[in-house]
């Protein structure tokens, strides 16, 4: 273990770990990146081929996540367990842990921390006695490998369907590009310049069809001061002209499906404007999974790629095989009363800090949204993900139980360089 972790201290060029009594032990950044090394967790009667359906639902359901579990006794989707499979994070990552995390500093309640350059902020076992847990985690779902530096996924395909009928009432085809600016640790250079405002992370989302939404884009750039809100602007194609989002525009369906923007991969907005709880970490039921692994549609198919199908009730959920995972259990309530929602719990993998799934309840407290992310792993992705060795984006299905609709994903997401230029608004409108 000592060995492993001096390894990458040597690799992040002789780096001092212990900087202050708060700093992470050998043993804890080991532990939190490799969660797996002493073997995966185990469930009676849980093995590879299971198939879990209403009959015996109560058999698992302590290996459910509490809102899947209603879904499969209801009979509304089986879930098939799938082999566990492990894809630790790059050395580099790991190394910035090591190098710069005992330098990092919370300023809890302010969405602040202070000293951050690289890797995870807060790495090792989350503590219950800690009263900023949850905080701290939501920062290191925030710097998380979700977006390893520069990614795109091209084709993003967002399926309007009926969760009953299944029937797809709409197919929105998005190409989509993300970049961070700073915190690099997979492509250089660990830093992009310039960067006139501060920015931490740009995202673009550009319609190519159907066509009357088509050229209709997104773009969104984050500061590093959390305290800031993003800089938002939207072009409307069929317009040809641009406004800026208002700071309430998370919180809006984005584009007529069932997702918020603040709802993007678990969680995507600042930090300030929730209060975070960490309340436990069970061993439960988690789409990841090789995406060859998973049923393959012929729709939209790519020279490359074939888009994993969906099933179920509706049509609604990834079909794909589930395993078992450790996973950390964080809730977040707003700040501001006039939020649309009262909770959103996020169900974060040990390994990779994803929030695979996510459950939103309404201001009465009623379950509203089910969002269910499915994850793949580096060997079943395009040819290019290969030598980066991070988990990725696969296929989603995102359930809003009370208008009985839902929006489904369908993802190639390619890491590796994407055009800085890409990132403007002048870009599409030329």
């Amino acid at each position: 273990m000592k060995l492993f972790i001096r390894s990458l201290l040597v690799f992040a060029m002789g780096s001092v770990l212990h900087v202050s009594g708060q700093a992470a032990t050998e043993a804890e950044i080991e532990n939190s990146f490799r969660p797996y090394k002493d073997g995966f967790p185990s469930f009676p009667g849980l093995t590879a081929g299971t198939v879990i359906n209403k009959q015996n639902a109560d058999q698992f359901k302590d290996a459910l996540i509490p809102e899947v579990y209603q879904r499969v006794k209801s009979g509304d989707v089986e879930i098939t367990v799938g082999k566990q499979i492990s894809a630790p994070y790059p050395k580099a990552y790991i190394a910035a842990t090591a190098k710069y995390s005992s330098k990092v500093t919370l300023k809890a309640g302010s969405g602040a921390i202070g000293g951050y350059v690289a890797g995870r902020p807060f790495p090792g076992e989350p503590s219950a006695s800690d009263p900023n847990m949850g905080e701290k985690m939501a920062w290191n779902h925030r710097y998380n490998l979700e977006i390893p530096d520069d990614a795109a996924v091209l084709p993003f395909v967002w399926k309007y369907k009926d969760a009953t009928s299944g029937k797809v009432n709409r197919t929105v085809l998005i190409d989509t590009y993300l970049k961070n600016l700073n915190g690099r640790t997979l492509i250089e250079p660990q830093d992009v310049k310039p960067n006139v405002g501060d920015n931490f992370q740009y995202l673009l989302m550009r319609v190519t069809a159907p066509q009357d939404l088509k050229d209709t884009a997104l773009l969104f750039k984050r500061f590093n001061d959390n305290a800031k809100y993003d800089d938002g602007q939207l072009y409307l194609g069929f317009q040809r002209r641009a406004r800026r989002l208002s700071t309430g525009a998370a919180t809006d369906p984005f584009l007529g499906s069932n997702l918020m923007i603040e709802e993007f991969h678990g969680y995507n907005a600042r930090i300030t404007d929730m209060k975070w709880k960490y309340l436990g970490t069970k061993n439960v039921l988690m789409p990841f999974y090789n995406h060859n692994d998973a049923k393959l549609t012929e729709a939209e198919k790519q020279p490359d790629w074939k888009f994993t199908a969906h099933h179920g009730k509706g049509e609604c959920y990834v079909n794909a095989p589930w395993s078992l995972r450790k996973v950390y259990m964080v809730e977040m309530t707003p700040v501001k009363g006039d939020h649309p929602i009262s909770k959103r719990i996020m169900y974060l993998d040990a390994e990779s800090y994803f929030a695979s799934v996510n459950v939103t309840y309404d201001r009465k407290g009623e379950l509203w949204k089910l969002y269910m992310q499915g994850v793949g792993h580096p060997d079943g992705q395009v040819a290019q993900n290969k030598k980066y060795g991070v988990w990725v984006w696969d296929a989603a299905g995102a359930i809003d139980v009370q208008s009985n609709q839902c929006t489904t994903l369908g993802q190639r997401t390619v890491v590796g360089e994407t055009p800085l230029n890409v990132y403007s608004l002048d870009a599409i409108r030329n």
